[in-house]
């Protein structure tokens, strides 16, 4: 017995001396120093999210170091009886008294960082931005967000070296990434003005893809053409069928309903694009077809009607669907991102009131217990002026994104449509939109 503890140990040792000296050191934050003009420079503590380079920067000690600037802001941790922990930003306010990161820690590697979406209020509104809680009042943030958030530019001259241009907008150069190989993160992009149908940016954009639950918008359309017809109402009700029900419990679920519960038609069009509930997309194509089957050959008509070639539908929400046979086949609702563009300028033309229910942050249903839930749009939160219109994601598909944007340029109202498709996450969408969408509006804006 011993002897085996005594070669245990041995063991042990043997994988200390062979393992690197970092396996086993704390990995804990390192500092940058940052360079902003008219200020000696600051220390800003930061992490890299599981792979170097992926930067997250302190929101403590970031406000510490633009106070007094024009980018300043407080940021504070608020616990509330009511409402829980949050955090908030307020831009233009001085930070609260911080002494920020007071020691200087060279460039560490990278750190076991799992960002999600903690609550963040920014100048009262709530975004969705992804952060990583440290457990002691702070936030950190990656550097994409943070440029904006605040409107400026960062650059990373040197390691351990951070400069802040506070005066230059954040507004990266597209060709650059593209160049870069920034868009490799996402299967395809298309981004054009709806106003004239030109294309202002696209990568791959001619591919067919997986479109998960961007296949709504093909359901919506089926659904409008049929109240237009008057062959359903909006002031329909819907009883809930078995199937729907079984899928609202699964783990595909969003929404629990029960068989036999009525639900206005109104509720379940919202719940389908505002929380992109599957369910919700199910009872409304039993509604209008009596089976999820005929309602399925009906999307693909359209789509063939409408000159999307590339689209094959397979049901009416985006999830994967198995044939059956004793190895399954697994489908995916697929259309390529230039068809998903033309089929999204034809809503706008025809169904332009679609962006009532797209543009508004939460969904509440009053016939379910007034059951509440976010837009899975995250664009609502963080960008203004953003209208819709709706996101999806499976595992094949990766993380996919359709928004609108008007914008007024010299020449009248324009539309920005932007598709991404096959993002590698979420926060990687999101960004990706941001950049783009800004992008679009400064070229309109420029258009003579």
């Amino acid at each position: 017995m011993k002897k085996r503890i005594v070669l245990w140990i041995l063991v042990l040792l043997l994988i200390v001396a062979l393992c690197p000296v970092s396996a086993f050191a704390d990995n804990g934050p390192y500092t940058l120093r940052t360079e902003i003009e008219g200020k000696d420079p600051q220390l800003i503590r930061a992490y890299d999210a599981l792979y170097a380079g992926n930067i997250y920067l302190s929101l403590t000690d970031l406000a510490a170091a633009l106070n007094g600037t024009e980018k300043q802001f407080r940021f504070e941790r608020i616990v509330s009886s009511t409402d829980g922990e949050y955090f908030a930003v307020t831009r233009a306010q001085a930070a609260a008294l911080s002494s920020g990161a007071s020691e200087e820690r060279p460039y560490s590697g990278t750190d076991v960082l799992n960002p999600y979406r903690n609550r963040l209020f920014v100048d009262g509104n709530e975004h969705k931005y992804y952060t990583h809680n440290n457990g002691n009042g702070d936030l950190y943030m990656s550097l994409t967000d943070v440029q904006l958030m605040l409107d400026l530019t960062a650059e990373l001259p040197d390691s351990g070296r951070l400069v802040l241009q506070l005066d230059r907008p954040f507004l990266p150069d597209i060709s650059q990434l593209k160049e870069d190989g920034y868009f490799e993160m996402m299967n395809s992009v298309y981004l054009g003005d709806a106003a004239t149908g030109k294309s202002l940016f696209y990568y791959d954009s001619r591919e067919t893809m997986p479109v998960a639950s961007i296949s709504k918008l093909l359901s919506y359309v089926v659904l409008r053409e049929a109240l237009d017809s008057g062959e359903i109402r909006e002031t329909d009700t819907v009883r809930i069928s078995e199937n729907v029900q079984r899928l609202s419990f699964s783990a595909d679920g969003i929404i629990r309903m029960l068989a036999g519960q009525a639900i206005p038609f109104r509720e379940l069009l919202e719940g389908m694009l505002i929380s992109s509930s599957n369910e919700c997309a199910l009872a409304l194509a039993e509604h209008l077809c009596g089976s999820e089957e005929a309602f399925v050959q009906r999307m693909n008509t359209k789509a063939q009607e409408l000159g999307l070639r590339s689209a094959e539908m397979f049901n009416c929400h985006g999830l994967p669907s198995y044939s059956e046979g004793n190895v399954p086949v697994k489908h995916q609702n697929r259309m390529s991102a230039s068809d998903l563009f033309k089929l999204t300028c034809l809503i706008l033309e025809r169904y332009p009131d679609i962006t009532e229910i797209t543009s508004r942050q939460y969904l509440k249903m009053p016939s379910l217990d007034n059951y509440q839930s976010a837009n899975s749009n995250p664009l609502l939160f963080n960008m203004e002026g953003v209208t819709g219109m709706k996101t999806g994601s499976t595992n094949r598909a990766g993380y996919c994104l359709v928004a609108t944007m008007p914008v007024q340029a010299e020449d009248g109202e324009h539309v920005i449509v932007l598709v991404i498709l096959g993002a590698e996450s979420a926060d990687v969408r999101g960004q990706a939109a941001e950049i783009l969408l800004r992008y679009a509006a400064d070229r309109l804006s420029q258009t003579d």
